[in-house]
Protein backbone atom coordinates (compact mmCIF):
# COMPACT_ATOMS: atom_id res chain seq x y z
CA UNK A 1 0.00 0.00 0.00
CA UNK A 2 1.34 2.91 -1.07
CA UNK A 3 2.16 5.56 1.37
CA UNK A 4 3.31 9.73 1.52
CA UNK A 5 6.46 9.98 3.40
CA UNK A 6 8.73 13.11 3.55
CA UNK A 7 12.63 13.83 3.37
CA UNK A 8 15.29 15.55 2.89
CA UNK A 9 19.15 15.58 2.82
CA UNK A 10 21.63 16.30 5.81
CA UNK A 11 21.42 19.88 5.79
CA UNK A 12 17.55 20.10 5.64
CA UNK A 13 18.05 22.61 2.05
CA UNK A 14 16.22 19.35 0.16
CA UNK A 15 12.83 18.54 0.98
CA UNK A 16 11.04 16.05 -0.89
CA UNK A 17 7.68 14.02 -0.42
CA UNK A 18 7.58 10.61 -1.92
CA UNK A 19 5.07 7.60 -2.13
CA UNK A 20 6.45 4.30 -1.15
CA UNK A 21 5.07 0.52 -0.61
CA UNK A 22 6.99 -0.78 2.15
CA UNK A 23 5.66 -3.62 1.00
CA UNK A 24 7.27 -4.09 -1.99
CA UNK A 25 10.88 -3.93 -0.18
CA UNK A 26 14.18 -2.23 -0.47
CA UNK A 27 17.19 -2.55 -2.77
CA UNK A 28 20.65 -2.82 -3.08
CA UNK A 29 22.77 -2.51 -5.56
CA UNK A 30 27.23 -3.29 -6.06
CA UNK A 31 27.94 -0.76 -9.17
CA UNK A 32 30.31 1.41 -8.53
CA UNK A 33 28.18 4.65 -7.27
CA UNK A 34 25.82 2.59 -5.30
CA UNK A 35 28.43 0.63 -3.61
CA UNK A 36 30.30 3.14 -2.65
CA UNK A 37 27.06 5.58 -0.89
CA UNK A 38 26.07 2.52 0.45
CA UNK A 39 22.20 3.17 -1.19
CA UNK A 40 19.86 0.80 0.80
CA UNK A 41 16.51 2.22 -1.37
CA UNK A 42 12.83 2.27 -1.77
CA UNK A 43 12.11 2.09 -5.58
CA UNK A 44 9.25 4.56 -6.18
CA UNK A 45 6.73 5.31 -9.59
CA UNK A 46 7.95 7.75 -12.29
CA UNK A 47 6.44 10.39 -10.32
CA UNK A 48 6.28 9.57 -7.07
CA UNK A 49 8.61 11.76 -5.64
CA UNK A 50 8.00 15.09 -6.06
CA UNK A 51 10.41 18.19 -4.60
CA UNK A 52 9.18 20.41 -1.95
CA UNK A 53 12.62 22.90 -1.66
CA UNK A 54 15.97 23.00 -2.25
CA UNK A 55 16.16 22.60 -6.31
CA UNK A 56 19.10 25.22 -6.24
CA UNK A 57 21.23 22.54 -3.92
CA UNK A 58 20.24 19.83 -6.43
CA UNK A 59 22.69 18.83 -8.06
CA UNK A 60 22.72 15.77 -10.72
CA UNK A 61 25.81 13.27 -11.61
CA UNK A 62 25.53 10.80 -14.13
CA UNK A 63 28.08 8.34 -15.88
CA UNK A 64 28.46 6.17 -18.46
CA UNK A 65 24.94 5.27 -20.47
CA UNK A 66 23.52 8.55 -18.15
CA UNK A 67 20.18 6.35 -17.79
CA UNK A 68 21.01 7.25 -13.80
CA UNK A 69 20.67 10.63 -12.63
CA UNK A 70 22.15 10.46 -8.89
CA UNK A 71 21.12 13.48 -7.26
CA UNK A 72 22.47 14.81 -4.31
CA UNK A 73 22.74 18.21 -2.30
CA UNK A 74 25.70 21.04 -3.31
CA UNK A 75 26.06 21.75 0.38
CA UNK A 76 26.32 18.29 2.23
CA UNK A 77 26.23 16.17 0.13
CA UNK A 78 23.89 13.34 0.79
CA UNK A 79 22.29 11.96 -2.00
CA UNK A 80 18.35 11.39 -1.15
CA UNK A 81 17.24 10.09 -4.39
CA UNK A 82 18.72 9.06 -8.18
CA UNK A 83 15.93 9.03 -11.26
CA UNK A 84 16.32 5.89 -13.62
CA UNK A 85 15.36 6.74 -17.44
CA UNK A 86 15.27 3.56 -19.20
CA UNK A 87 13.82 3.91 -22.66
CA UNK A 88 14.65 0.41 -23.85
CA UNK A 89 12.33 -1.10 -21.55
CA UNK A 90 9.96 2.09 -21.78
CA UNK A 91 10.38 2.44 -17.99
CA UNK A 92 11.14 5.25 -15.56
CA UNK A 93 11.34 5.02 -11.94
CA UNK A 94 13.31 6.80 -8.51
CA UNK A 95 15.54 4.99 -6.18
CA UNK A 96 14.87 6.99 -2.59
CA UNK A 97 17.34 6.38 -0.07
CA UNK A 98 15.79 4.82 3.00
CA UNK A 99 17.99 6.79 5.04
CA UNK A 100 16.62 10.05 4.07
CA UNK A 101 12.96 8.71 4.38
CA UNK A 102 11.77 10.40 7.62
CA UNK A 103 9.46 9.15 9.88
CA UNK A 104 9.73 6.06 9.02
CA UNK A 105 8.94 2.62 11.39
CA UNK A 106 12.86 1.07 11.09
CA UNK A 107 10.91 -2.35 12.26
CA UNK A 108 8.70 -2.24 9.51
CA UNK A 109 11.15 -1.81 6.98
CA UNK A 110 13.41 -4.26 8.44
CA UNK A 111 10.53 -6.97 8.12
CA UNK A 112 10.84 -6.39 4.14
CA UNK A 113 12.54 -8.59 1.92
CA UNK A 114 15.79 -6.75 0.79
CA UNK A 115 16.32 -7.18 -2.94
CA UNK A 116 20.10 -7.12 -4.02
CA UNK A 117 21.02 -6.50 -7.53
CA UNK A 118 24.64 -6.92 -9.38
CA UNK A 119 24.38 -3.75 -11.33
CA UNK A 120 28.25 -3.93 -11.22
CA UNK A 121 27.96 -6.57 -13.94
CA UNK A 122 24.67 -4.84 -15.25
CA UNK A 123 23.29 -8.16 -14.61
CA UNK A 124 19.94 -6.49 -12.86
CA UNK A 125 18.39 -9.59 -12.60
CA UNK A 126 21.26 -11.55 -10.38
CA UNK A 127 22.52 -11.20 -6.68
CA UNK A 128 25.93 -10.50 -6.86
CA UNK A 129 28.05 -13.22 -5.30
CA UNK A 130 29.00 -10.78 -2.18
CA UNK A 131 26.28 -8.65 -0.73
CA UNK A 132 28.03 -8.16 2.82
CA UNK A 133 29.10 -4.48 2.18
CA UNK A 134 26.17 -3.61 0.95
Amino acid sequence: MLKTYTGGCHCGAIRFEADIDLAAGTWKCNCTICARNRLWSFEAGSHAVRLLAGAEYLQDYSFNDHVAHHYFCKRCGVHPYEFVDLPAENRQYYNVNVNCVEELDMDAVMAVPIHYVDGLHDRWDRVPAEIRHL
